[in-house]
């Protein structure tokens, strides 16, 4: 059997849910002796993890929108173009725009296959349409972006979720002495919140703070709270805190940035909140998960509900409610004070991710969409 040579393409390589995937994917296709090669901006914390793979990377300047003059675009699609012929690529699979359009336009210009994966609402409406009509394939990571995705006509796309490596998310994990270092006492129990701060994931992050406070104040004046990630909105989400700090006479809210090492930031806390794929990696670190996200408010994740968390990629692309304060303080004391149940929900977290979101099955899943386009075997 001919294995497949696959371009993987992103606008650039930051820690982000999109830029971990392809990259969790990437490693999972090579075992499975996928041919890889990398196309994105030489820019981001994940350049380095991506260049450990060994595979070929092109730094193509993508462009940070798609309102391009014809010869520049022309000079891109020309670049890309070279790398399908140098690398004899058979299938060109993009993720965002607009190095999703760039590379689609140059592959349907050398006759090659082309997969989108598909992984929010927020693409403008005439740039998803534009990446559509160059995609043989299109994978959807949650059930409504399936619906949403067939609002624009794609009448059979792939549901295929994210996929969580578990092996990078090991059970005995330590963290002592980032603990030490963060100086959160022993005893004391945390929350995380992480996310790119940015738009209304960073308005998400103001209101857990907010609830935070509540709860500090009363009932758990030891609490510790870290908030993991980075954005234009880091610096309003600094200010808030240091209100916040001085209204509650203590230092417990760590504003660590972005950090590659999220497992050991996770097996830190007792509480996640989150959406997407924080909410996978949390939950593979046998952490309980209250899922909101830019959508909404879903609230705690368990077995009993994980179809429809998932339904709604835990409050991303769908909620229960509006995120508020109030209901966020109410669930996080009702869990924070109930130690056993949060393990309790921890231990069963990490069984839903073996079960429905584990890499190998995902990549799998993948690997036979692609042996689907290049037969020419899908509809769009």
């Amino acid at each position: 059997m001919n294995k497949e040579r696959v371009l993987l393409v992103t606008d650039a390589l930051y820690i982000g849910g999109t830029e971990t995937h392809v990259l969790g994917l990437a490693k999972e296709l090579l075992k499975n002796d996928v041919f890889i090669t990398f196309a994105a901006r030489k820019e981001g914390s994940l350049v380095s993890s991506y260049e450990a793979l060994n595979c070929p990377i092109y730094h193509i300047d993508f462009p940070k929108t798609l309102d391009l003059e014809e010869k520049h675009e022309r000079e891109l699609i020309e670049k890309l173009e070279e790398i399908i012929e140098a690398e004899q690529i058979s299938v060109v699979h993009f993720h965002q725009s607009p190095s999703g359009y760039l590379a689609g336009k140059a592959a349907k210009n050398k006759g090659i296959a082309t997969v989108l994966t598909v992984h929010g609402t927020y693409y403008p409406n005439d740039e998803i349409r534009k990446l559509l009509k160059l995609s043989d394939a299109v994978i959807c990571v949650s059930p409504p972006l399936c619906d949403y995705i067939k609002s624009f006509g794609v009448e059979h796309p792939y549901l295929v979720p994210n996929g969580i490596n578990l092996e990078e998310y090991p059970r005995d994990a330590t963290y002592g002495e980032l603990k030490k270092e963060l100086n959160i006492p022993e005893d004391s129990p945390v929350a995380l919140y992480a996310s790119r701060i940015t738009w209304a994931k960073a308005s998400v992050c103001s209101i857990f703070l907010r609830a935070c406070k509540d709860l500090k104040l009363n009932p758990i004046p030891n609490l510790h709270v870290i908030v993991v990630g980075d954005g234009d909105k880091l610096r309003d989400i600094k200010n808030l805190s240091q209100i916040i700090e001085k209204a509650c006479k203590d230092s417990f809210i760590h504003i660590v940035g972005e950090q590659k090492n999220m497992h050991a930031y996770y097996s830190m806390a007792d509480c996640v909140v989150g959406t997407g794929r924080v909410a996978l990696e949390a939950m593979a670190s046998e952490k309980a998960v209250i899922a909101v996200g830019n959508h909404g408010y879903f609230g705690m994740v368990h077995k009993e509900n994980i179809d429809e968390a998932w339904n709604y990629y835990f409050g991303d692309h769908g909620s229960k409610s509006p995120c508020s304060r109030h209901i966020l303080r109410n669930d996080l004391k009702k869990y924070l004070l109930n130690k056993e149940q949060l393990k309790l929900n921890g231990i069963t977290s990490r069984e839903i991710v073996e079960e429905m979101f584990n890499i190998q099955k995902i990549a799998t899943e993948i690997i036979k969409i692609y042996a689907e386009t290049t037969k020419g075997g899908t509809e769009s």
